[in-house]
Order: C-alpha cells, then structure tokens, then sequence
C-alpha cells in the first residue's frame, strides 16, 4: 500500500464519537463508532481512527490527512472546568464582567439570577493606563503595577491571565506592552490580549471573549498535547507521522491547525455540530437541494440549522450559558433532545423529554450498561424501530426487556398507560420539540419551511426526520450516505479559515475608497500571512472582504460583501447595505445615511474535496440481496392520539443501488443510523448515495 492516501477524521460527541476513512485511491469510505470515553475523549478518538482504519486493511501509516472535532471547549464552559483564570483591564473597570449588559431572560422575574462569571472578582485586577476612542495615550500604562500585579498572580496559583484594554482595538500597543511584561514575568502560563483575539469595540464583549479564550487554554493544551502524542505513538495510539496535518474543526464551519487551536481555543467552543452542518450543505448541494434546513440528532441534543443557496448561515452574536463570545459561529439552534434524552414526568403531570441525558455512560436502559431512565432510544426500540437483532454502531445489542422496564415504571404505571401508548407519547414529544427548533431557523426568520428540504442525520436523525417534515409541512427529507457521522465527513470536506476584524467607526460620507483601502491592507497581509503559515500554496487562497454597516443611531451593525477596491465598488456599498437590511428585516430606508462600524476579512484555505463514492446503478426495484426481512412496527396516527403496527419491510443500505425506489413503512438499517419511512412516504436512492424520501401526507 502507498503511503499517505487515506485521510481519517473523528468526531466526539456526548454518547458517540465518530470516526471516518477515506481512500483517496478507491474512493472508499469506512465508518466506525465507538462509545465516547469522558475520563479522556482522546482515548476513544484513537480507538475509533484505528477500528475505521482496520476496516480499510490500513494503519496509521498510511494516513496523510486527520480532522477532528470535539466538544471539549463547550463541556469545559458549561461545567466550568477550565484553568482558574485572571483578568487585568484599565483602572476603573474591574467589575466589567459583573456589570456586563442590562438584558434579562425575563423581566419581571425577580428570582432571575447571572451565571457567575468565569473570572471571579478576586481575580480581576487593574493598572493605570488610557487611550482615547482614536488610540491616542491619555496616560501611560504602569508598568510597574503590571509587575506587582504579576507578582500577585505567580503566588496565588493563577493558570491563564487575559488582558483588555478600553480602545485597544484603536491602538494596541498598551495590550501588547502589558503581555510582553505578563508573560516576562509568568514563565508556562498562558497569556492572551484581547486585540489578538478580537479587534473590535464594545468592551464587554471583547472582555469576555478574551476571558473565555484564556479559561480554556490550559484545557486545550493539555487534550490536543495528549491527542497528538496518541496519534503519533505506534503503542498506544496510530503511529502517525509528525508531518501530518491535524486540522480542528471551528465555529464558523472552518478548519484551523492544531497550533492555532492552542493559541486561540475560544474559536473551538459551539464548533461541535458544526461539521456536520458544512458537510450537510455538501452533500445536499451535489443532490441539487441548495436550500435545507439540518436537522442533527444525536445522542444528547438535536442542531438545527438553515442553510440557503449552498451556504451555512454564520452569525457573529453567539453565547454559551449566557456568555457572550464574539466570534465567528454557524448559526444553529441546539435544543435537547437526542436518542439519550430522557423522558420523565413534571409536577403538573406532564410527560416531557430532556434536556437530562443518560449520556454514554451509563446510556439509554437499553445499552445494558446500567442505565434504569427511559430515554427516546429505549421508545424507538419498543416501537419496533429498531429489532432485537439491530446492533447500534455495529456492535451493540439492545436490551428490549430493560427498555420496556424502564418506560413501564417511570412513565407508563405513573401515567396510566399501557406501555405502547407511554413509548409512543416519548416519540410524540421529542419530535415536537425538534418541530418548535425548526420553526425558530425558519418560520421565525421569515422562511416558509414548506419551500425547503429537511436533512436529518445523526444517529438518531434519520428516525424522526418523517414525522417531523410532516408536523411542519416540508415535503421532502434527504438523508446523507453515513448519516450517523456526518459531522466527522464534514472534517473531510471543510476548508481551513482565518477570520479578522478590525473596528473603524465612521460614516460612510466620510471615508474614501483610498481610506478603506488603506484600512484593510494590514489585514489582508496577515490573512496572507496566516495562510502561508498553514502551508497554503497561493493558487488555494481565497480571500473575502466585508465592511460591517448600520444607519447611524442603530445599535448593531450588517455585513456587507466587498468584491474588489474603487470608486464604483466602495459607492455601490449603502445600496447594498439597504437591500441586506429589508432582506433581513422587512424593510429598509435609503435616503437614511450609514456609517462604517467595522471592516472585516475571510481567508480561506482550499482543502481537495474528496470525491465521495457512488452506489452502482440499478433498476426501481431493490435487488433481493438489500431485504433483510421484515417485523412490526408502530407509527403514530396523524391525530392527537391512537396508532397501529404495520408489518414493515427492513432494508439494508449499503447494498440499494442509485435509482432503487422503496416505499413506506419501511426501515433503513445501516451501521451507523436507521432510516424510518413512514405509511405513504416514497423513497429513491439518487446518484451520489442519497436517500430521497417525498414525505407522505
């Protein structure tokens, strides 16, 4: 076998971590999922690389290419597990992370309360020094009560410091000073400024930004030290060579090297579904469904997101528990419901299902791990959606017995139910929470979800992609080859990115094309820069420009295409700005003037995207060789309630050729998700290996 034809790429979720091969030279890909190990998540990275390899009859030696994407950085913020953190900022602002906006979830509920910030008060300490709004020096930075202050934090075991300065997006220099003396001063622990992370204004976003960033670079530093020496050692790990390139998944829907993952972790937080959304638009692209709506259901919680014309929707207001982090993020709506969630009973005595999950230890009851809650999993196996014989992953049995005793004790009896109707219910409600986090992308944000394609995917996607479609009227569901880790498929074909900004406010009447110019040509250089040291060759460097625009008086700000430099492009911008802003809004006013908020940059790297495999063509009619058998299954009626079983036939996917046609009710097993086709759903296998199903009525 030749070296380096195989690239690999892993992704870790709360209950699966899932793996992919891909063989430049066959076009073969190879899936392995392996039960997430939380003690250390790059065990089961390794484990999981190594078994998709195996199935290609490969080694660690062969591969040339690994993609990775986890949620460390997003368990690390929601269970406040990162390094214990200082923050140092201007004489004055010490309380910034206290204070921070006057917005509330409710405002009448005076029992609402803040998280407590990932900085305590303790550790936030200040030092004189101001700039003005234009960057020039009011008073010169202490550089001798940054030393006292270094002092203080060497002795009281501080593990990361950040620094943000009032208008240090205007003129630096103060935060690099104050860095350069830190980490003089602090030998082996992290140090981060602000304008190094994010070179905007609004002060209390850019703290918070930079604060998260310094939280997590201890934790990251040690996962992705331990994931690359577990990828290299030949013992334990793959064998790789040092030379290969590990690429991390970020949130925008891009891809950055482990390096600037260590330097800038923050950019990893919420990146965890984000693979699955680039590689859902991939996929649906090359079927011709430009416009979809993703719908990625695992094993904690289900991502949903828009997609139109090909193209993820990213947004740059993002927050995690409540804490804002301005950052590039592809705009999903993470809601909890997955195969793991939980149902249980509130004190009104209504069935409800999450957002508690069994997780992967000890799983839904039917896992056999130890697991006694009833969980969406346990219903789906109790319905017949999945058999006695199905092995989840390839390898894990069922336990109908435990799932059906688990359903019976917490929810049937309690409810007096019989049993079917208690699964049933579970089903019933989890779909309608996915059904209300579709309407928040769609129907809340102006788009009509009956002019788009639902793709489900996941491990559990797939099985509740048809009620749902019909809950809210789309017509139709595309389900991805290897839907259960298509977010580790979407490491394969994303590009590496580089975002910057740089704020620059103004009115428009008063900038001139040479200004904006002269404005965006640093950035431009440190795009080039950033993608040189990626060792892009020029001919894949693509580069965007944005210029962020609003009517003078607003609060917040539009992004705005910038093609090219001169006077017809920079004078075509406010009609642009006015057309966006009634696309987005409804409405618009074009003799209001605008200003100039900020100036923005994309550097993409383009990575070859593999070409995936296509099944062989056949006729309508499946091959016998696709039908495993047959087994009752229950489908909810369309009314509040009642249902029937329906003998269904059982289809194996990997063996359905392109243009093979199977009609509901039907399943589609395959290793790593099942398909379920509702009575009067209709499906075909297209080209490229998808499932197309028109939705029944």
């Amino acid at each position: 076998m030749s070296l380096h034809r195989l690239r690999v790429a892993s992704d870790v979720g709360g209950t699966f971590t899932d793996n992919v091969a891909y063989d430049e030279a066959t076009k073969r890909v190879s899936v392995a999922k392996v039960p997430t190990t939380p003690e250390n998540r790059a065990l089961g990275t390794v484990e999981g690389l190594r078994r998709a390899l195996g199935l290609q009859g490969a080694r660690g030696g062969d591969v040339g290419y690994v993609g990775h994407g986890m949620t460390t950085a997003t368990n690390a913020v929601i269970q406040r597990t990162g390094g214990r953190t200082a923050l140092v900022t201007n004489e004055g602002f010490r309380d910034i992370l206290l204070i921070g906006r006057q917005d509330r979830p409710s405002l009448y509920d005076i029992r609402q309360t803040r998280p407590p910030p990932l900085v305590p008060r303790e550790d936030c300490h200040t030092v004189r020094g101001r700039l003005d709004p234009l960057g020039h020096e009011v008073t010169p930075l202490d550089e001798d009560g940054l030393r006292a202050i270094a002092a203080r934090l060497r002795a009281s075991g501080i593990e990361a410091v950040a620094i943000c300065f009032l208008h240090a997006y205007a003129n630096p220099a103060h935060e690099h000073r104050a860095k350069a003396i830190l980490s003089a001063m602090l030998p082996g622990i992290p140090v981060c400024a602000s304008t190094d992370i994010l070179a905007e204004f609004r002060e209390y976003e850019r703290t918070s930004t930079v604060v998260l960033n310094a939280f997590l670079m201890p934790i990251m530093e040690h996962y992705l030290a331990s994931l690359t020496e577990l990828l290299a050692d030949p013992a334990r790990g793959l064998g790789l060579s040092r030379e290969v390139p590990v690429m991390i998944m970020e949130a925008s829907g891009g891809l950055m090297t482990v390096a600037t993952a260590r330097e800038r972790p923050v950019h990893t937080v919420l990146s965890g579904p984000a693979g699955g959304v680039v590689a859902s638009a991939h996929v649906a692209a090359l079927s011709g469904f430009p416009d979809i709506i993703t719908m990625d259901m695992g094993g904690t919680s289900t991502d949903i997101s828009l997609i139109l014309g090909g193209q993820p929707q990213v947004t740059r207001e993002a927050s995690l528990e409540r804490t804002p982090i301005r950052i590039p993020v592809i705009d999903i709506n993470a809601i909890g419901a997955g195969g793991g969630s939980i149902a249980w009973i509130d004190e009104g005595g209504a069935l409800r299902v999450g957002p508690m999950s069994a997780e992967a230890i000890p799983g839904p009851a039917c896992y056999g791990r130890g697991g006694t809650q009833p969980t969406v999993t346990d219903a789906n196996l109790v319905l017949g959606r999945f058999g006695g014989e199905t092995k989840l992953g390839g390898d894990l049995t069922l336990d109908m017995d435990a799932a059906s005793q688990a359903i019976e004790t917490h929810i049937a009896v309690p409810l007096g139910l019989d049993l079917v109707t208690a699964a049933s219910g579970i089903l019933r409600v989890a779909n309608a929470n996915m059904g209300r986090g579709i309407r928040v992308v769609s129907i809340e944000r102006g788009h009509d979800p009956r002019g788009l394609t639902l793709v489900p995917f996941g491990g559990a996607g797939p099985m509740h992609g048809s009620p749902v479609a019909r809950d809210l009227a789309i017509p139709r569901l595309l389900v991805p080859p290897t839907p259960g880790i298509l977010c580790a498929l979407g490491l394969l074909v994303a590009d590496l990115r580089h975002d910057l900004s740089q704020t620059r406010l103004s009115a428009f009447a008063d900038l001139s094309p040479a200004e904006a110019e002269a404005a965006f040509a640093p950035m431009l250089a440190a795009a080039r820069r950033a993608l040189a040291e990626d060792r892009i060759p020029p001919d894949r460097q693509r580069i965007e420009m944005r210029v962020e625009m609003r009517y003078i008086g607003q609060s917040f700000e539009l992004p705005v295409p910038l093609a090219e430099f001169g006077p017809a492009a920079w004078a075509a911008l406010p009609s642009a700005f006015h057309a966006e802003h009634r696309r987005r809004f409804g409405h618009s006013d074009p003799a209001a003037p605008v200003e100039v908020v900020s100036f923005a940059v994309t550097a993409r790297g383009l990575i070859d995207t593999p070409e995936l495999p296509r099944p062989e063509r056949g006729a309508a009619t499946p091959p016998e060789a696709a039908l495993i058998g047959a087994r009752r299954v229950y489908f909810e009626a369309a009314g509040p309630s009642g249902g029937d079983w329906r003998d269904s036939r059982i289809w194996r996917r990997e063996a359905l050729l392109a243009g093979n046609e199977i009609a509901g009710p039907a399943i589609v097993e395959e290793i790593s998700a099942t398909t379920v086709l509702y009575p009067n759903d209709r499906a075909r296998i297209d080209e490229f290996g998808s499932l197309i199903v028109e939705v029944g009525a």
